[in-house]
């Protein structure tokens, strides 16, 4: 029992995400704390595509980055890229060298099984967090520094921490700016 296009419509609709359907794919973005994508929006575009009758899933975030094959700090960037492989469980990326193009992505065959929404979701919501907690190694490694994952891990650690304290104490995420230091004492 294969996938169609028509299911994953459902999953969005009933998750109340917003896509577009393009000839043989389903555009979407999700928005983002961290992650800065290269017009400088905090946005991550992604592209849902079956592949083989729906028995093959992609969910892609293509142009994550754009990174010369001659820069002098490409071993920096991929031994980053292939550290996020490491430590997560979900995604990989791919590099064009002809273009420079690294994109995010999770894909995995269906064969006969139908894929669920709960896992639909997953791979979404999955590759926007991986995203974004690690955006501040890759960008550091693109622009010739670090790229440390345990920095990144730790920043992204200290952002849900102060997340659950603003959702502790009523304030809604949309208004944190409004919020002064002298209303909210943090403390570890």
């Amino acid at each position: 029992m294969a996938t169609d296009r028509a299911v994953l419509e459902n999953y969005m609709q009933a998750a109340g995400l917003k896509y577009t359907l393009r000839d043989d794919y389903i555009h979407t973005s999700f928005a983002t704390d961290v992650y800065r994508n290269q017009d400088g929006g905090s946005a991550l575009f992604m592209v849902v595509r079956l592949e083989e009758d729906g028995e093959y899933i992609k969910v892609l975030a293509p142009n994550l980055y754009n990174f010369p094959a001659a820069a002098p700090n490409a071993q920096t960037v991929f031994r980053v890229l292939l550290g996020i492989c490491w430590r997560t469980k979900l995604i990989k990326f791919e590099y064009d060298e002809q273009d420079g193009e690294i994109r995010a992505l999770v894909e995995f065959p269906l064969e006969d099984a139908a894929l669920t929404q709960k896992q639909f979701l997953r791979c979404l919501n999955g590759l926007v967090q991986i995203v974004d907690e690690y955006h501040p190694a890759i960008q550091s490694a693109i622009e010739g520094g670090s790229g440390s994952l345990d920095e990144a891990e730790q920043f992204s650690d200290i952002m849900r921490r102060t997340e659950r304290l603003y959702k502790a104490a009523g304030i809604l995420r949309d208004h944190q700016a409004e919020v002064s230091s002298a209303d909210l004492w943090l403390e570890e």
